[in-house]
């Protein structure tokens, strides 16, 4: 173990030297997942101390306390989405090190050391800083006020035990993705190594998605049956299976386009696409979660509308309104985070291909032009799914929807579509860098 360890901080340090933007990237990510997760954990503990000693006429603060899970339960799916991109950040780089020392004679159980402890470390790290970050979040969280009073401190604060416990969560969520890969490296090295193409995606994933809605038409229709616990857990169930549905209609939106492509770079970006969709979607998830979200959170409103006539049911109303609007700047914190740190992370380990292409005769204009079209084209499927998805799991309240449905969505659309775009050109740079090297 000692041996292990020694090789991989001295391994950590000479790419510290060469370039340590990766590890960076991964632990900026890593403390906004993690201060994102604890904010929304910390509203619904405000609300769930509140309704434990609310009178016992208070008909409202139950009502609370299952809006503020259903918004937790919506957040927790692009949050640990960014957590995950996190993880995943210099994966390619990482095998290719770990395969390389283990064709070099290096045994799996060092090699399974060392992916463990770059893991945790950036993990850590990450998570410390975003328990920091919430702590600071806590007093401008304060001004906000719910049930005609602010939100305390004392409310928001979730305990030493909890945060240690999140903290904890990250850091296996980091370990867990890499012992995912883990087997990749130590089953297949010389594969690893060689950065052959990964297999194609199955079709098997369109029938998980579609028993998941199936399931949640028969809950949305027996909720006072099976319970707020079993109707919020198939709902994030549902939210979830965005990320299971997404990479293989980003599969087909690149096969489509690359048939039918006309100019080079459209054609280039296309099988790129094709050649790993699991990374072009992680770059755009955030915007389908984003836009499921903003679709979802207008039912909270148009509830608000049939709240009653009485000042309590106003209130209630009003803090609908405002709880969506948080939940909206939660995502699209969350949404700039992920597309910026993806996007500059996807240029760091794809710069010998630009090099190679720059060597070739590829101009830098034609590199953009073609990183532009990669990013689109999964934009466009991914607006698609994202609201098409949400409309299905409203089906159950059909009754309910209004236009506040309509703007909402639109609304998120040209939000984070705008956010995608701006965090491609603000990578720009890395690519005449990565030329030049």
């Amino acid at each position: 173990m000692r041996a292990a360890l020694g090789l991989w901080w001295g391994l950590q340090r000479r790419e510290a030297a060469h370039d340590r933007r990766p590890t960076l990237l991964a632990v900026l990510a890593f403390a906004v997942s993690t201060t994102a997760l604890l904010v929304s954990l910390g509203g619904t503990h405000a609300f769930v101390d509140r309704a434990a000693v609310a009178p016992p006429g208070d008909e409202y603060a139950p009502i609370y306390v299952v809006l503020a899970l259903v918004a937790c339960a919506l957040l927790v799916v692009p949050i640990l989405t960014l957590g995950g991109v996190a993880a995943r950040l210099g994966v390619a780089r990482r095998h290719a090190r770990l395969a390389t020392l283990r064709l070099a004679g290096a045994t799996s159980r060092q090699v399974g050391l060392m992916t463990l402890a770059e893991c945790a470390a950036q993990a850590f790290a990450g998570a410390i800083l975003g328990a920091l970050g919430y702590a600071l979040a806590l007093a401008p969280l304060s001004l906000l006020a719910f049930q005609g009073r602010r939100l305390g401190v004392d409310e928001l604060w979730l305990g030493l035990p909890l945060v240690a416990a999140v903290v904890a969560g990250v850091v296996l969520l980091s370990v867990a993705s890499g012992v995912g890969g883990l087997l990749r490296v130590v089953v297949g090295p010389l594969g690893v190594a060689a950065r052959t193409t990964p297999v194609r995606l199955s079709a098997v994933r369109v029938l998980v998605v579609g028993c998941v809605v199936l399931a949640w038409f028969v809950v949305g229709q027996l909720t006072q049956q099976v319970g707020m616990a079993v109707t919020l857990g198939v709902l994030a169930a549902v939210v979830a299976t965005i990320n299971v549905l997404g990479p293989y209609v980003v599969m087909l939106s690149g096969l489509a386009v690359a048939r039918l492509a006309r100019g080079p770079e459209t054609l280039l970006a296309a099988r790129r696409i094709v050649d790993d969709p699991r990374s072009t979607w992680r770059s755009v998830s955030a915007l389908g979660l984003g836009v499921a979200l903003a679709a979802l959170s207008s039912v909270g409103t148009v509830i608000a509308g049939d709240a009653g006539a009485d000042p309590a049911g106003a209130v209630l109303g009003a803090d609908i309104a405002t709880g969506s609007l948080v939940a909206l700047v939660i995502v699209s914190v969350v949404a700039a985070t992920s597309t910026g740190v993806v996007q500059a992370a996807r240029v760091i380990d794809q710069g010998p291909q630009y090099r190679a292409l720059a060597l070739a005769g590829a101009p830098i204009p034609f590199l953009h032009r073609a990183r532009l079209r990669e990013v689109t084209i999964p934009l466009g499927a991914t607006i698609v799914l994202g609201s098409v998805l949400p409309l299905l799991v409203l089906v159950p309240f059909a009754d309910l929807a209004g236009i506040g449905l309509l703007v909402r969505t639109v609304v998120a659309i040209a939000a984070a579509a705008a956010l995608t775009v701006a965090a491609l050109a603000a990578s720009r740079p890395l690519v005449r860098e990565a030329v030049r090297l």
